[in-house]
């Protein structure tokens, strides 16, 4: 058996937030703590393993629990974090022999372009542990597709990939769709779905969806995507609350 550290490094995509190192107590068998900071739009973390079969084993576990520390940060805060990347480890007997003094390293040399300082928004270290030593939290299963959609490449792309979260949660119908929206958000613009056939109204989230999606006479697909990106900010609170509605 073996106990060790494992450090990892991640980005942070466009919106930036920050906070000191803090030690999370993290609710895991086999873990001690994670320390985690974010700054200068990276976050760089350490997991501390207290009892592992190998040292595969290890990294393993200390991947996952690291990739659910980061689909937490991601969802509660609504930024983009791109995958973790190891930057070395380090193991050593949980009982060494007496007189044998073992201790394995390994280390990454991570390289890449440098990073440019957005505006920061600082996390209070209360409100960041509150949130990460928590036994779960409602809707985590679904956290990782949540990062997932914040990781696109162009508002278009995260605008399809967040409703179609919703579709996911709704029974693939866009009237439950749209109720979940109406009762979040009750003034939310609605127009008239414009096929003859069917008599409902369409709130501007599914409108958007729709135009972009479908072919729609008379729709100028420009202003349709500058619309989506416009009220991305909306349906990404949306999708959130939605999620923590689905336990």
């Amino acid at each position: 058996m073996f106990k060790g550290t494992v450090n990892f490094l991640a980005s942070i995509k466009g919106h930036r937030v920050t906070f000191p190192l803090v030690a999370v107590n993290w609710n895991e068998s086999g873990v001690d703590r994670v320390d985690i900071e974010a700054q200068n739009g990276e976050i760089r973390s350490i997991v501390h393993l207290v009892s592992v079969v190998s040292h595969d084993e290890g990294r393993d576990h200390a991947t996952k629990v690291n990739t659910d520390i980061l689909n937490r940060l991601a969802f509660c805060y609504s930024i983009a974090i791109e995958n973790a990347r190891s930057t070395g480890d380090q193991f050593s007997p949980l009982n060494p022999q007496p007189g044998i003094y073992e201790v394995a390293v390994n280390s990454n040399v991570c390289t890449g372009s440098s990073v440019k300082l957005l505006a920061s928004n600082p996390v209070p270290e209360a409100d960041l542990k509150a949130k990460l030593e928590q036994q779960s939290l409602p809707g985590e299963r679904y956290f990782g597709l949540f990062c997932s959609a914040l990781l696109s490449t162009s508002p278009v792309e995260e605008f399809m990939h967040l409703y179609n979260i919703l579709l996911m949660l709704y029974n693939d119908s866009q009237p439950h769709v749209d109720q979940f929206i109406v009762s979040e958000e009750p003034a939310v613009k609605q127009t008239p779905d414009p096929r003859p056939d069917k008599k409902r109204w369409e709130t501007v989230y599914t409108r958007l969806r729709n135009e972009f999606g479908h072919n729609r006479a008379g729709v100028d697909i420009d202003k349709t995507k500058a619309e989506m990106a416009n009220h991305l900010g909306g349906l990404i609170v949306l999708t959130r609350r939605a999620i923590e509605l689905h336990p």
